[in-house]
């Protein structure tokens, strides 16, 4: 018969398309790259040859059906099983095919602006102090770190303050100590001196010292607390950083600076005295009884709210820039170097501001010095 090989002995049953996947129809065939060769071992007989011949290999007819009907003839005709047809893609891959053929909308306008980066910082100084007003005004103020703070900003700071008070009390000395003297008014000299310390000198040096000294440790420190993400960290934990880092620093300023302004004042009028008396042969005696008349109590109270002023101004500033920082540790510098600038301009300003506020009306004080 034709459909036996050569090889095949005479008695075997012809194979069927279970047996032999070349004579499965197309359909049913496994999907093999192509199909399998047969090959003769050993060379045969010419006889044999003739009455065995090799069939030729199956191949996939053409037909016009449709694909309804030509899959439902396949299956009734093939007792193979059928194969699972392929499942529909997800809606996910659907989408993202629609979303990649569909061009995207134009952004509306200013969707992609932001404001600068001062404006922001400005409003979020303002945010803080009022967040630290109301946790002063309700006391929730972390006491531990309160103590701490204020070692840090009282002592810590009183030796560069008051050496920095010292000279500047004393070159205040001798740019016009002299030319008093010349005019006759050495009586008004120490008057002249415990005024412009008290109003002036004392509490914008003193702040001066402490915005560079307390304020870029306090913009350094929350920088980087905020770029390694301890910020989130006490979040995670329960506590508020407004609380636990925020406001023990600012009431620490505005309490120590009006004890380190003080200290100045005093300072800076003994190193006065001290050199008129051994320079300018002015006497101490008489330098300390001008300051007496000249002074008021407004003038001490006045140079202690501009310093709490000052304080609250340096520690809001260096707590803002501090815990807005981004970048890593370039950030952290320009955040440092930043707060402190703004601290020195808000100074400035503020003393500006209450030295219109306070002193409108004074001009008087040295009367009373000279008499």
């Amino acid at each position: 018969p034709h459909h036996l090989r050569p090889s095949d002995p005479p008695n075997r049953p012809p194979p069927t398309h279970r047996h032999r996947p070349d004579l499965r129809p197309p359909s049913c065939r496994p999907p093999v790259p192509a199909p399998p060769s047969y090959s003769v071992q050993s060379p045969l007989p010419p006889t044999l040859s003739s009455a065995y011949p090799v069939p030729a290999p199956a191949t996939a007819r053409t037909t016009s059906l449709t694909s309804s009907s030509a899959s439902t003839i396949r299956a009734a005709a093939c007792p193979c099983p059928a194969s699972p047809s392929p499942r529909p893609p997800p809606a996910a891959i659907i989408l993202r095919l629609a979303s990649a053929a569909s061009p995207e909308p134009p952004p509306p306008p200013f969707s992609r602006w932001s404001p600068p980066r001062a404006i922001w910082r400005g409003l979020s100084a303002l945010l803080l102090a009022g967040q630290v007003f109301h946790r002063v005004l309700t006391g929730r103020v972390h006491r531990r770190n309160l103590l701490a703070q204020l070692r840090r900003v009282g002592p810590g700071s009183a030796g560069v303050s008051l050496l920095t008070a010292a000279f500047v009390g004393m070159a205040f000395t001798i740019q016009f100590v002299r030319e008093f003297t010349r005019l006759g008014l050495h009586r008004s000299v120490g008057g002249v001196l415990a005024l412009a310390l008290s109003r002036e000198l004392s509490p914008v040096v003193t702040a001066v010292v402490a915005a560079g000294r307390v304020g870029s440790a306090f913009a350094a420190e929350l920088g980087t607390m905020q770029v390694s993400e301890q910020t989130d960290t006490l979040r995670v934990l329960g506590a508020q950083p407004v609380d636990y880092l925020v406001v023990p620093r600012v009431v620490a300023c505005v309490l120590a600076l009006p004890v380190l302004t003080l200290m100045s004042f005093a300072l800076g009028l003994a190193s006065s005295a001290f050199l008129a008396d051994s320079i300018f042969g002015v006497s101490t005696s008489i330098i300390l009884e001008s300051a007496r008349r000249a002074l008021r109590p407004w003038d001490l109270i006045s140079s202690l709210l501009k310093s709490q002023v000052f304080g609250a101004i340096i520690a809001v500033v260096s707590c803002a820039w501090g815990v807005t920082t981004h970048g890593g540790a370039k950030g952290v510098g320009e955040s440092t170097t930043s707060a402190v600038v703004v601290s020195l301009v808000g100074i400035f300003v503020a003393d500006f501001a209450l030295s219109c506020l306070f002193f409108q009306g004074a001009g008087d004080s040295l009367k009373y010095a000279m008499g």
